[in-house]
């Protein structure tokens, strides 16, 4: 698990692609917090560093490491090591705790004493719930013979906040051809949230609750994820630090959508009235890391939008519960503001992301609708539904 703890170069290339390093003076930087620290913790220095809890956790630190060092998951640990103040310490075990925490945050909401007495951040509104608003059969028969069986994993935060865009997806595959189960039943969390917040040891608990609710699914091809977060957490960090090795496929629902019968993309095509529209597309830091860039881009041009435009932002900002955090706000806010000022030059209709919080702050921040792709595609396909329809 902890392989290349000690390879570190100190080439600061993890320096270079830190997105809060950028913005914020006082952070030291994932160097210092993760290998530096982590050496001295092992030469029995137990002190830990101030600001250690701004990093993000996006892990594009990982991702330029030359070697390989583990550096977002060294500063986890140096996260776990530290004593903040005890409201700190009840906010972030309820934050670490997305699948039940949607309770406390809408109580947290009611009033600014409130947040400011819970540590919630006064700049980024708190999620409200989107239910589901079509029937099961809005999209109509599938447009080809059966493709197999795939779980839709629902993670925490589209269980309690996005229930539409489960609805959409699953609506979706089903056209594709796709038997749908989703998956997991009840209320469970993949652990992005603990590790993020500095509980590895909680993660792998709730890695562990989650997997044992999903071992009856094991007929299903493949496990399509929503969120980007929890599409790296499956595919990387269940395997490399928990021990967990789903048995099918782990696929985001992005790539899941490029299969989609070509028919499918025919019809879209045909949406006259979406050739002008402007979209960008913001695939979030932590699906850069597990993924690299260009699937939403891709999908936007193949579902009929031609002006399409990707951002430059490395983060927005959001990373999970980053940015409801009091202490963060303006962290938040100065690396939302790279797509803010790109967004004014653009001028879209609308924006693709593959994360729920993401979304939710960078419509905040954008006034542009920001929304997973299983809306944009959904969307158009009942566009296309009604220029059919006689």
């Amino acid at each position: 698990m902890w392989s290349g703890v000690d390879a570190c170069l100190k080439c600061t290339l993890c320096i270079t692609q830190c997105p809060v390093v950028s913005v914020n003076p006082d952070f030291p930087g994932p160097k210092a917090l993760g290998p530096e620290w982590y050496r001295q913790k092992q030469r029995g220095g137990v002190a830990t560093l101030p600001h250690v809890d701004d990093c993000t956790f996006c892990q594009l630190c990982e991702a330029a490491c030359p070697v390989e060092v583990p550096i977002a998951h060294l500063i986890a640990l140096h996260k776990a090591a530290a004593t903040p103040p005890l409201r700190i310490r009840v906010r972030d075990g309820i934050l670490a705790r997305p699948h039940r925490a949607a309770r406390w945050t809408r109580w947290a909401g009611t009033s600014r004493v409130m947040r400011k007495v819970g540590g919630i951040s006064g700049k980024t509104s708190l999620p409200r719930p989107r239910r589901a608003r079509w029937s099961p059969s809005s999209l109509g028969q599938p447009l080809g013979p059966c493709q197999g069986r795939v779980g839709l994993f629902v993670d925490c935060y589209s269980a309690g906040y996005d229930g539409e865009v489960v609805e959409q997806a699953s609506q979706l595959l089903t056209l594709w051809g796709f038997n749908v189960t989703l998956m997991p039943q009840g209320s469970h969390c993949c652990g992005a949230a603990a590790y993020a917040a500095g509980k590895p040891q909680l993660a792998e608990r709730e890695a562990r609750e989650t997997w044992s609710a999903m071992e009856r699914f094991q007929d299903v091809d493949f496990l399509v994820t929503l969120n980007a977060t929890c599409d790296a957490t499956l595919r990387d960090e269940w395997p490399d630090y928990f021990g967990i090795e789903p048995p099918m496929p782990v696929v985001p629902f992005d790539e899941m959508a490029l299969r989609a019968p070509q028919e499918f993309w025919n019809r879209l095509g045909r949406v006259s009235s979406s050739a002008e529209v402007r979209i960008m597309t913001h695939t979030t830091c932590r699906g850069q890391v597990a993924r690299g860039d260009g699937h939403l881009g891709e999908l936007a041009h193949r579902a009929g939008f031609h002006r399409v435009e990707p951002s430059d932002a490395p983060c927005c900002g959001a990373a999970g519960a980053y940015a409801f955090k009091i202490e963060h706000e303006d962290t938040a806010q100065q690396l939302v503001a790279r797509l803010v000022e790109q967004s004014s030059h653009v001028r879209p209709q609308g924006i693709f992301t593959d994360s729920g919080t993401c979304a939710l702050h960078i419509e905040q921040a954008t006034q542009v609708k920001t929304r997973h792709p299983a809306y944009w595609l959904y969307r158009q396909y009942l566009e296309y539904q009604k220029g059919e329809a006689p």
